[in-house]
């Protein structure tokens, strides 16, 4: 009888002694499927995923080159969709016929391939990613990327001699891809949101893979990148999808045949999360310290605390390039933390993470993993550890909204529904197969194949559409030339279009975006084209520029951000600010000019401000009066599109 189900990957009707044990006569070509079929038995579920991902990203790419179809038609919105729905009947008839775990492999590196074939096609027409240049973060990150050009060393991305604080390994990555393609950074940022956001599907799945069967993993595959769904921030959707299998297969005290993770992978990928996104382990490190904690009651704790020791080693050495440095900035420099002040209106809209009580699928799915932590915390491994991450989790936000009424510090509390979101989901996907077998034999049911795959394929299909409306430009679809005609009084910009919205460095637009739609423009290249004339080719002067976007096009240092709320805490924000303010006092061309060049933290010689009925703009502390500037030590150009001023100190 054979047993080759969802779960199973061979067919057992024979012994594989007899496959490999040689018959008295060896029929012609015996010998050529004996070893092929050796190295069938070797191509398992992580490789096939693996080979159908690679396949499908490099299918999309040339089927977007090909069509050339604008996203923000509905043509062009709905390639993706159309895709799909081919690869999908294929893949749900083969799955009822010859399902295996190389195809629920297989099917999950097609699944995020097709994620990868959204975003090129969400992207397609603009060398931006998603709301590059249109908010603090992004633009910050963008300028990061850009000044590592530079170096290979942590730096920051406006001021020299300090290190990054913020995780560096995405806008590195950026950086290297610029060097290796002779392509400014600005114009990959988007492409490399596209290798992460698609990544983290088939990296869940992989990791997955050690702890459960294929189908599970493919059901963790289908949710990992849409919990978190903010395209410029592909490094965070990529580190959320991995800490949760990372942390059970890395802390839960699981054997290697059990799908626990040898110390130096855990550590090399322990080291990665910290150069990459930190927040993260931060939020959930009381849960894996609980985690710890309760193996450690449990007998043989000699040979994990040596596993914890590795883990641990390895973890610092990955990271040091990027730690080290700003540990020792922390520990010789003044800090002004601002950062975590900013006070996101997401917080006060969701103050209590419980996405179990949403009336949605996901959060239908969360209600079933809360239950299932609980219920099985003594039946089954991965139900306390869980519980216990949760739970940390939750101290973790009780504790920084203690902090955020008290002193304006919210530890970033925004991200925490997403941690418990991500908790919660795996933890459903896990209660339901736990649930499914108990269940049908009590009810005396023996459901089909079928119904498992039409369980993965609602799963997959319903998450992928959830992708495909986030991430596709715009709202509604198609709005380009749907009709009725969309007003834009109607249209609701979101990341993707607003990549499509902001023009380049020289002011064009990119595509396929209508003028009506185009962003204020960042004459870049004309400011830099004045400035060089001044200064010469290689000038990378101290400036202090109102739109942040310079940053991303030129390697000029940036004495301030406009912004504090992702400032670096090494560069004293609220220190500079203030140096700034008393320049703004000072009206006299002679005095400014004097005091301009020798403040606190050293001279400026490059201002980019907004001229207003008050003055030039920096920012809404600080807004200069024009006549500082007359007198000889600066030229000015003030003929800039966008309401831009330039000063240029004299040499």
């Amino acid at each position: 009888m054979s047993t080759t189900t969802l779960g199973a990957d061979v067919n057992t009707d024979a012994d594989e002694k007899d496959l490999d044990a040689p018959g008295p006569r060896q029929p012609a070509g015996g010998v050529t499927r004996r070893v092929a079929r050796r190295i069938g038995r070797r191509i398992g579920p992580s490789t096939t995923a693996i080979a159908g991902y690679v396949a499908m990203m490099a299918l999309s790419w040339l089927l977007v080159e090909v069509a050339g179809l604008s996203p923000l038609t509905l043509r062009g919105a709905v390639t993706p969709i159309a895709a799909g729905a081919v690869v999908a009947v294929i893949a749900i008839a083969l799955a009822i016929r010859f399902a295996s775990d190389r195809l629920a492999g297989a099917v999950a590196g097609l699944y995020a391939g097709w994620i990868g074939l959204v975003l090129i096609n969400a992207l397609h027409g603009t060398p931006f990613g998603h709301n590059e240049l249109h908010n603090w973060d992004t633009v910050r990150m963008s300028a990061l990327a850009n000044r590592l050009t530079t170096t290979w060393r942590s730096t920051d991305a406006f001021l020299p001699g300090l290190p990054s604080e913020y995780p560096v390994l995405y806008p590195w990555l950026v950086a290297r891809a610029s060097e290796l393609l002779d392509r400014p950074t600005w114009s990959l940022v988007g492409g490399m949101e596209i290798l992460f956001i698609s990544a983290s599907a088939l990296v869940a799945f992989l990791l997955w893979r050690r702890l459960t069967t294929p189908p599970v993993a493919l059901a963790m595959a289908a949710v990992a990148p849409v919990v978190f769904m903010h395209g410029h921030k592909s490094y965070e959707i990529l580190t959320l999808a991995v800490f949760v299998p990372w942390a059970l297969a890395t802390f839960a005290g699981l054997s290697r045949e059990r799908g626990g993770l040898h110390w130096l992978p855990a550590g090399v990928i322990g080291g990665l999360f910290v150069c990459t996104y930190t927040g993260y382990l931060v939020f959930g490190a009381a849960g894996g310290l609980a985690i710890i904690a309760a193996r450690l009651l449990r007998p043989n704790r000699k040979p994990y605390l040596l596993h914890l020791l590795g883990v641990l080693v390895t973890s610092v050495v990955v990271s040091s390039w990027y730690v080290v440095p700003l540990v020792w900035a922390y520990l010789t420099k003044t800090r002004n933390v601002v950062s975590d002040t900013y006070p996101n209106i997401v917080i006060g809209e969701d103050p209590v993470p419980l996405p179990f009580l949403e009336v949605t699928p996901i959060g239908l799915l969360t209600l079933v993993g809360l239950f299932g932590l609980f219920w099985y915390r003594k039946r089954e491994w991965w139900a306390l550890p869980m519980l216990l991450l949760l739970g940390g989790i939750y101290l973790y936000w009780a504790v920084y909204m203690v902090q955020l009424v008290g002193n304006g510090h919210t530890g970033f509390l925004v991200k925490i529904p997403r941690m418990v979101t991500m908790v919660l989901v795996t933890a459903g996907v896990l209660t339901l197969v736990r649930a499914a077998k108990p269940l049908a034999e009590r009810f005396r049911l023996v459901p089909p194949r079928s119904v498992g795959v039409a369980a993965l394929a609602v799963l997959l299909v319903s998450s992928g559409l959830l992708a495909w409306d986030k991430w596709t430009p715009g709202n509604p679809k198609g709005f380009a030339d749907a009709e009725p005609q969309v007003q834009q009084s109607q249209l609701e910009p979101n990341p993707a279009l607003h990549a499509h919205m902001q023009p380049g460095p020289d002011g064009e637009p990119s595509r396929f975006v209508p003028r009506d739609l185009v962003a204020t423009p960042m004459p870049a290249d004309r400011i830099a084209a004045e400035v060089e004339a001044r200064l010469g080719p290689d000038a990378r002067p101290m400036s202090l520029s109102t739109d942040m976007r310079l940053y991303a096009y030129e390697l000029w240092w940036g004495y301030l951000q406009r912004g504090h709320y992702s400032a670096n805490s090494l560069m004293r924000y609220t220190d500079r600010s203030a140096e700034l303010e008393k320049l703004e006092a000072i009206t006299d061309p002679e005095r400014f000019a004097a005091a301009s060049a020798d403040t606190r933290f050293g001279g400026i010689d490059v201002f980019v401000l907004r001229k207003d009925d008050g003055g030039w703009y920096f920012n809404n502390r600080v807004t200069f009066d024009p006549a500082s500037f007359r007198g000889g030590a600066f030229d000015i150009v003030d003929d800039l599109p966008a309401g831009l001023v330039l000063a240029v100190r004299n040499p």
